[in-house]
């Protein structure tokens, strides 16, 4: 809950580099009134159901189960037109969003689950990840029919994903003609540190 408090992206952009999903719920505060609470219990209530299977501690059952629990349960879909869809909080609420929150999200439930995961892209899309390199299993986050992962693999860290959903705000709301929200994602993304982790 702390992440939706004053200065809260500040602070997380200042330190070491946060969970994606802590420093997207801090991102979305800049944008509308985030009951931080309930975004909270919603996270922790889908994680809860990971805690058997997570004990586990089998790779390949944690993504199968991440990936029922958001396509079998609460049925997430794709939203990759709206502002709407960049904000962790909304995609909570509506159940659609961008595959980047969507995998931020998923990597989040199973971060509070206890998991050792993170957020991947290839050419073709987002995805949480769980395991190593030579054995790296995708989870894609939603229900919708999308091309198997092809190419690379990468990983970003909490401070590229608020990058890439600051992109993204910045071109709907240019697009949409909201000026002042505009101005106020691409100011926000000038205070990431992405340069860093470019060098590194």
């Amino acid at each position: 809950m702390e992440a939706t408090k004053t200065g809260a992206f500040e602070r997380l952009v200042a330190g070491p580099c946060p969970p994606g999903g802590e420093l997207l719920l801090a991102l979305a505060a800049h944008f509308r009134p985030v009951d931080a609470g309930l975004a909270s219990f919603r996270l922790d209530e889908m994680a809860r159901s990971l805690f058997p299977v997570a004990e586990e501690g089998e790779p390949r059952d944690i993504a199968h189960a991440i990936a029922t629990l958001l396509t079998d349960e609460h049925r997430f879909t794709t939203d990759d037109s709206s502002a709407e869809g960049l904000l962790l909080d909304s995609v909570l609420e509506r159940h659609t969003g961008h595959p980047l929150v969507l995998s931020a999200l998923a990597a989040e439930i199973g971060r509070r689950a206890g998991v050792a995961i993170g957020v991947c892209s290839t050419p073709t899309g987002w995805y949480a990840g769980i395991g190593e390199t030579d054995r790296l299993w995708l989870i894609d986050p939603t229900m919708d029919a999308r091309p198997a992962p092809t190419g690379p693999v990468r990983r970003h860290c909490g401070h590229e994903l608020a990058f890439g959903a600051l992109t993204g705000l910045y071109a709907r709301y240019v697009r949409d003609g909201a000026d002042e929200p505009a101005q106020r994602a691409a100011r926000l993304r000038g205070r990431l540190p992405v340069a860093r982790h470019e060098a590194g």
